[in-house]
């Protein structure tokens, strides 16, 4: 386990809501769902869209570039950016990482 502090503390991190980190030189996407944060690759698979700019839509994030859709928990495609079913489009599944809160700031497994 490689357990990397996010610089965000949960206090202040609402639910509902997304922010974007870089921890060691990688783009990150946390999302407050519920009563856990969840964590996954911050750059879309497609055309590499910032997701942190794009829509939360329920448990799923949609890319502002070409409107592919992920799956905050899984990182599973939910809707290809060219209208083919999944997983057949050219969007390929983020990586996801798990969570935890120490002394109030969420952290993620990188390992």
């Amino acid at each position: 386990m490689a357990w990397k502090a996010t610089g965000v503390a949960w206090a202040a991190f609402a639910p509902g809501t997304k922010r974007s980190v870089n921890i060691d030189g990688g783009t990150y996407l946390l999302v407050h769902l519920g009563t856990s944060a969840c964590a996954l690759d911050g750059v879309c698979t497609h055309e590499g869209g910032i997701l942190s700019d794009g829509t939360l839509e329920g448990d799923g994030v949609i890319c502002p570039e070409h409107a592919a859709k992920f799956s905050v928990r899984t990182g599973e495609v939910l809707a290809d950016p060219d209208g083919v079913t999944p997983p057949a489009g050219v969007a390929q599944p983020l990586s996801v990482y798990r969570t935890r809160v120490v002394d109030g700031m969420v952290e993620v497994d990188l390992g």
